[in-house]
Order: structure tokens, then sequence, then C-alpha cells
């Protein structure tokens, strides 16, 4: 009886979490949405004072690289040159010096997968052993995942190279999730960013 009734409550169990929901799969778009940022411990935000931005986004696929500008790039550059000036910096031209610059790339990576079948090695085994044949084959699918990618460059410190100058990244930002090429949600994308990097203010 105990045994029974141990058995009775698993199902039980088995079945409430079957109907239960699944946190990931109820999670609306925007909700999915995530935010990575890093700095460099070592800088001084306090020497920077003016920033140049991109004129377009770099937009990376793969082992493939151009630039876009369409209306969702546009208010991405756009909310990220208001949010700077919150935080206190001069936006200026890239002809004028600028302290820091502003990197924005969207970045694609592909992977072909594979997977085996059948997928468990046993039912393989069992079936082949029995003599009625079961042959293994292989199936692909295709994953794609896109972020976009926000960097800081300090243009006020460059270091020197024998193959000339190059600027540190002294703080970025991913942005990842489904929701990621809503341009409703840009301003939302682009506020959580810097408002969790409360560093860089400098007023």
């Amino acid at each position: 009886m105990f045994k029974k009734a141990s058995f009775l409550l698993l199902i039980v169990g088995l079945g409430f979490m079957s109907c239960s929901k699944d946190p990931i799969s109820d999670l609306s778009n925007e909700e999915s949405l995530v935010y990575i940022t890093n700095h460099d411990k070592a800088a001084n935000f306090s020497q920077y004072k003016t920033f140049s931005i991109v004129d377009s986004v770099l937009v990376v696929e793969n082992n493939r690289a151009g630039t876009s500008l369409d209306d969702i790039d546009r208010a991405m550059l756009q909310r990220l040159i208001t949010n700077m000036q919150n935080m206190g910096y001069k936006y200026v031209s890239r002809t004028q010096n600028p302290d820091v610059g502003i990197n924005v790339s969207w970045i694609t990576n592909t992977y072909l997968n594979v997977v085996s079948q059948p997928l468990s090695s046993y039912y393989g085994g069992y079936w082949g052993g029995y003599g009625y044949g079961f042959p293994s084959y292989y199936g692909y699918y295709q994953t794609s995942e896109s972020s976009w990618l926000i960097s800081m460059l300090d243009f006020k410190n460059p270091q020197t190279t024998p193959s000339g100058k190059t600027f540190n990244v002294i703080w970025d930002a991913q942005i990842r999730g489904s929701a990621i090429g809503d341009q409703a949600l840009v301003d939302k994308m682009a506020d959580s960013i810097f408002g969790q990097s409360e560093y860089l203010k400098i007023k």
C-alpha cells in the first residue's frame, strides 16, 4: 500500500509539474531582454568630458561585416547620445578630438548543430541486437543569435605601438533577448545599460 501510494503521489507530482508554467517561455518579449555591462576598473571616468559616436551601426554576421543605418539604428544612436549627455558628457564631432568614442554593433552568430538518431544508444543497441535493424542517422538544425554591442573607447589616452595607435575599451554593454529588434523598446534598452552603469556619470 505504501509503495502504491508513493507511486501515485509521484504521478500526481509529475502531472503538477507538467501543468505548471515554464518561467522562460512565459516571459514577454520585453522581459526576455538581458543587459550585460562591464568596465575597466582602473579607468577614471571623471577625466573624460567629451564624446563622439559612430554615424552608422557595424553589422557583423559570422565572418562577414558591413554597416547599417535604418530606423532602429538611428533610434539607438540617438538614444545613446541622449544618455551620454545625461551622464554629463558633451557631444562633439569626430574631428574635435573627443575624449571617448562610442562604437555600436549588431552581432549575429549562426551555429550548425548536429544530432544523432536514435537519441539513445540503449535503443539503438536493443533493436540492432535483435536483428530488426534500426540504422542511425544524423539530423542537422541551425540556430542563430543576435545582440547589440556598445563599446566606449578611450581616445584621450591612446596606446602607441609599432603599428600605430590603439585605444582601450573602458566600458562595454551587450543587449540580448528576443526583442532586441523591436524599435519600440530601443529607449528602454539604451536607458537600461546606462542605468546599471552609474560609474559613468561625471556630473
